[in-house]
């Protein structure tokens, strides 16, 4: 009786039990100015350790155009790490005020958190684990303001973990990414600040070749950022227009 009351209760645990064990992550930890890392706590100094890390805007843009949305993949590779996390921010170079607006596309493994004055993104308490261990991967949108706001600043703090509820053996990695201003509106060909079906048009006639284009042209058709203006530009203008 006392063994079958036993395994009940390892039962019930196992089936109701919080898997998660992330710890609640604050704001103000993205290594930006005036902030610590996550060096700042864990053990170890930022970039010193065995994994990788690929924070990538866009297509991997160094620019931004006025009001334009930026999906953001940050990913973390470390061999039998299971536990990730990280937290990050754009901020304004000039005075390092918060700049842009972050939308969240995945709620289960990301948040956005408020302090200090400025608005960040970071993992979830589930969000956290990595299931096959080694690698993390987390997305989110970023759009740019609408006019030129001078170089913005992508603060980025990043940590892998053995898991063992200590700050031991830890390993943090920082970023730093700037983006210039570019007043080229990616899709609007025709320059007249709208983007419409006269982009595609322009489009089409420069693939065509009925159209020379001119340096504008080939950075606002080049929508999927692979080099060059073709049809696969022009499905992602059609979806662009669709979406806005």
């Amino acid at each position: 009786m006392r063994l079958s009351l036993t395994i009940l209760l390892i039962s019930n645990f196992s089936l109701f039990a919080d898997p998660c064990s992330a710890p609640y992550l604050g704001a103000s930890h993205s290594g930006a100015p005036g902030e610590v890392s996550c060096a700042g706590c864990h053990s170890g100094s930022a970039n010193t350790g065995p994994g990788t890390i690929n924070y990538l805007i866009g297509n991997g843009t160094n620019t931004y155009s006025p009001d334009e949305l930026y999906t953001i993949i940050f990913s973390m590779d470390q061999d039998n790490v299971n536990q990730f996390g990280f937290q990050t921010v754009a901020l304004k170079a000039s005075n390092n005020s918060n700049i842009g607006t972050f939308s969240l596309t995945d709620e289960e493994n990301t948040r956005i958190m408020t302090g200090s004055g400025r608005t960040y993104v970071g993992h979830t308490v589930c969000g956290a684990d990595a299931d096959p261990p080694g690698s993390m991967q987390w997305s989110f949108d970023w759009k740019a303001p609408s006019s030129d706001v001078g170089d913005i600043k992508f603060y980025l703090s990043s940590l892998a973990t053995n898991h063992s509820h200590s700050t031991w053996g830890d390993n943090t990695y920082t970023q730093v990414i700037t983006l210039s201003y570019n007043d080229v509106m990616m899709g609007d060909l025709d320059g007249d600040g709208i983007i419409n079906i006269l982009d595609i048009i322009v489009e089409v006639n420069i693939i065509l070749g009925a159209i020379d284009p001119t340096p504008q042209q080939e950075i606002a058709g080049d929508l999927n950022g692979d080099g060059g203006i073709n049809i696969l530009d022009v499905i992602a203008l059609v979806n662009l227009i669709l979406t806005t």
